[in-house]
């Protein structure tokens, strides 16, 4: 966020005219900035040409989503504050704005915008291994790396399964191995189950229980026939 202290200099030979918009604060004032300075320093950030104004002014606008905005004239909204500078002079240096204070505070409007929801930082997902007979709840980092890591290599089929939870496979798994099925479908490697968000997109927490899947999940053994159930597989490891 820009803060005006920094953008002051205590000398005005070094310094020119820009004005700053602020929805946070709902004040559009005339400011001293350097001639030098990198607008990126007051915005945190590379900032955005948000609009060319007459004369050859320009609004720059921050890149960070936020809910406070502003429109001046028929723009769309803007969000975060906002600062105009006069035309670029050189290298590395603009001119003092040209538009009048008393314009610009006609101009502009506040408002806000709807800022679109964070990802969750963890989500209870639950991890199938028939090898070792394992079904068991655990708390992820919902980015690929982390899938990689519970699967123990790249993420191959992606299955939809009631309540809106996802079963995840790795891409390559071993050329004997232990299967687990549940219901009418059957997995041929380490799992992993883990809800979804359909307005997001994102990964949510799972649906389904532990205890749920380990009264209806069987695992069969390499070469064999036979399936048994989560009970029997741990009572009688092979």
């Amino acid at each position: 966020m820009i803060q005006r202290e920094e953008l002051r200099e205590q000398s005005v030979f070094n310094s020119i005219k820009g004005i700053l918009i602020d929805p946070k604060m709902k004040s559009v004032v005339r400011i001293d900035i350097s001639k030098h300075a990198r607008l990126s320093a007051y915005f945190g950030e590379k900032p955005r040409v948000a609009m060319k104004l007459p004369k050859g002014d320009v609004l720059f606008a921050g890149v960070e989503q936020r809910a406070e905005a502003f429109i001046i004239g028929g723009s769309r909204p803007i969000a975060g504050p906002g600062l105009i500078v006069g035309r670029r002079t050189g290298p590395g240096e603009r001119g003092p704005a040209r538009v009048r204070l008393a314009d610009v505070v006609t101009m502009v409007r506040w408002t806000t915008v709807d800022l679109p929801p964070k990802p969750p930082v963890t989500v209870r997902a639950i991890v199938i291994d028939p090898e070792h007979g394992l079904i068991e709840e655990v708390v992820i980092v919902p980015n690929k790396l982390a899938l990689v890591g519970l699967l123990g290599g790249e993420i191959g089929s992606y299955m939809r399964v009631p309540g809106n939870d996802h079963v995840l496979s790795p891409a390559i798994g071993p050329e004997t191995s232990w299967c687990w099925r549940k219901d009418d479908l059957t997995f041929r490697s380490r799992s992993l189950i883990v809800g979804h968000d359909s307005e997001t997109d994102y990964f949510a927490d799972v649906v389904t229980s532990v205890e749920n899947l380990r009264t209806s999940v069987e695992f069969r053994a390499p070469d064999e026939s036979c399936w048994m159930s989560y009970a029997d597989r741990n009572a009688r490891p092979i």
